[in-house]
């Protein structure tokens, strides 16, 4: 077998240890960034939820105001 250069082992050997430190806190990031798209994905949830129940509450006045007028003033029966 041929030796090995010695610096072809020492640039491997760097690339490990850089591949070894990075992933930690690479995968912090990873964690990091999903629960930020999980919370805005909430949030917008949150805000469509809301638009929804403001419309069913404005149809549902709109339909009380709509029977007030339909009923009109009548005397009431004694």
């Amino acid at each position: 077998m041929s030796p090995v250069n010695s610096q072809v082992i020492d640039a491997t050997r760097q690339a490990n240890n850089l591949t070894i430190r990075q992933g930690a806190p690479l995968s912090m990031a990873n964690t990091y960034m999903a629960a930020a798209n999980s919370i805005g994905l909430i949030m917008s949830n949150a805000a469509l939820v809301q638009q929804g129940t403001q419309q069913i509450a404005q149809a549902s006045v709109a339909v009380t105001c709509a029977l007030i007028v339909a009923k009109g003033s009548q005397p009431p029966k004694s």
